[in-house]
């Protein structure tokens, strides 16, 4: 995949903001060659591939939001409450007008996702939709090539941004223990550059004491408080986790599983589920769940803290998981648990919660066709319209919610779902 913003600078009107005058440039920008940034002008009907907005302004927002655009996770579930103006580029404009274009990270890869978009007493709107997972450094570079020419600008007019001058100097010259106090912060939802004293401590803290392979999914899951209490309940979680007997049986079928080809997260933790499946000689029948045996899948209890959206915790030496779930979700985090054991490489413990992450999706999706298999939903539905109370009944004999066969449906194309 290939990003490319191109900008050709435009004559400004005089403007109170000097930094806008000086960087007045029509930008277009596209995707793998489709284009991000064509606006149809409604008055005039007349289409045009780019956006007139003072490049100062996307300078200064990719600056200011730098270290969260490359490493903060959203959470499905309690998404924070700014990460939209952090990582949607509409918010960059100040009041000149840019396309939506939604930029999050993923384990290896960056992911753009623009949508049409009509801004409110506007006579333009942004007509394309698309989505690409692109190479994080070619994205970091694009962004790069953005700020060298602004700054280049405003040097050549006399013109200063302490925003383009001195955090982007600081950004640039980062040593590797800065870097990972940035990103650290950064998963946290915070500006390392902007980050109090003490919770500069904690978050130091916390990096060094938590396990190498949760300190990340910790962090994006926390909201700033609490770091301590966390990760003390981490350490006590997988001590308790180190004392379960996770089932010899899961580690010899880990090694005897197939390797994974799907091409998406999702995609592969069906493929992985059903690989299990039939290793288990399950067919169309409803899993079981063991607290003992080589097949066993146990649990412990455990909260996590307050100000935290972790689920629960997989241990490191099997499927076995900490968690304060009841009822179907306890047998979904216990799948996802299983599911995340048998798809990882990485050793070590690992957190399940609702980010967006491929980990974290691939768990979720093998939970899924794991406990409610799409090809056994398709032998119980009488027909081609579910109601509600269908979905109820067929979510009991599996043992899982509703609202995880209603997906399962509707992900798998197996019928239409009739609303309320």
């Amino acid at each position: 995949m290939s990003v490319r913003m191109e900008h050709d600078w435009v004559e400004a009107s005089p403007a109170a903001d000097p930094l806008a005058q000086s960087t007045m440039a029509a930008l277009s920008i596209e995707v793998d060659g489709c284009p991000v940034t064509t606006v149809l002008d409604r008055r005039s009907r007349c289409c045009r591939n780019h956006v007139v907005i003072p490049l100062a302004y996307v300078a200064e927002w990719l600056v200011g939001n730098w270290w969260r655009l490359f490493h903060e996770v959203e959470d499905e579930r309690t998404s924070r409450t700014d990460f939209a103006e952090t990582h949607d580029l509409a918010f960059a404009g100040e009041g000149f007008l840019l396309p939506s274009l939604r930029i999050a990270p993923t384990p290896q890869r960056m992911r753009l996702e623009w949508a049409p978009y009509r801004p409110s007493h506007s006579e333009i709107e942004f007509t394309e939709r698309g989505e690409a997972d692109v190479d994080r450094q070619e994205l970091q570079d694009s962004f790069r090539g953005i700020v060298e020419v602004v700054r280049e600008r405003l040097i050549g007019d006399g013109l200063a941004s302490e925003l383009l001058q001195r955090d982007w100097a600081a950004i640039q010259g980062a040593d590797a223990d800065e870097r990972d106090f940035c990103r650290a912060a950064a998963l946290l939802g915070q500006d390392p550059f902007a980050v109090a004293p003490p919770l500069a401590d904690q978050i130091v803290e916390f990096w060094h004491r938590a396990e190498p392979s949760v300190r990340e999914d910790a962090l994006a899951t926390a909201n700033g408080n609490g770091l301590a209490s966390l990760a003390g309940w981490l350490t006590d979680a997988s001590r308790l986790l180190a004392a379960t007997d996770g089932g010899s049986s899961w580690t010899d079928m880990r090694h005897a599983l197939p390797k994974l080809t799907a091409p998406r997260p999702y995609q592969r933790g069906y493929e992985l589920a059903r690989a299990v499946r039939a290793q288990l000689e399950l067919r169309h029948d409803r899993y079981e769940f063991r607290e003992t045996g080589p097949e066993a899948l146990p649990s412990v209890e455990a909260t996590p803290p307050s100000g935290s959206s972790i689920q629960g915790l997989v241990a490191a030496n099997g499927p076995a998981c900490a968690n304060a779930a009841r009822g179907s979700a306890k047998r979904f985090l216990l799948a996802r648990a299983l599911g995340d054991f048998l798809g990882r490489a990485e050793h070590g413990t690992a957190i399940l919660s609702g980010l967006a992450t491929d980990r974290q999706a691939q768990s979720r999706a093998f939970a899924a066709e794991f406990l409610a298999p799409a090809a056994s939903l398709r032998r119980r539905l009488a027909h081609t319209r579910v109601h509600p109370e269908e979905l109820d009944d067929v979510a009991a004999a599996f043992g899982v919610s509703s609202y995880v066969v209603n997906h399962q449906i509707r992900n798998h194309r197996l019928a239409e779902v009739a609303e309320w």
